[in-house]
């Protein structure tokens, strides 16, 4: 159910991005806070938050903080990337040999 929830949340905090961008922040702020979770779909709410975030502090010339959200979730990235690279290696490994 919460998972429903942050994807209704996201959906509202890209629409507020351009009229409310503090409003926004403080939503992505808090899925990001939850972390990326164990299912998918926490996971890529996760990333829509980490990402929404980073265009708020874009489209208002925050670099520092932009900087510095990278650096936080730096190793949360790089768990995330391999993850899915072994989902696709099981997957891989599941399919059918080719044939030749």
């Amino acid at each position: 159910m919460a998972q429903d929830d942050n994807v209704k949340r996201l959906e509202e905090a890209r629409k507020e991005a351009k009229d409310n961008p503090g409003k926004a922040e403080s939503t992505y702020k808090d899925i990001l806070s939850a972390g990326p979770g164990k299912t998918e779909t926490e996971s890529r709410n996760y990333e829509g938050a980490l990402i929404g975030l980073g265009e708020v502090y874009q489209k208002q010339d925050r670099a520092n903080d932009l900087a510095q959200l990278v650096q936080q979730v730096r190793s949360v990235l790089s768990s995330l990337a391999k993850a899915k690279t072994a989902k696709l290696g099981m997957l891989k490994k599941m399919s059918p040999p080719e044939s030749v």
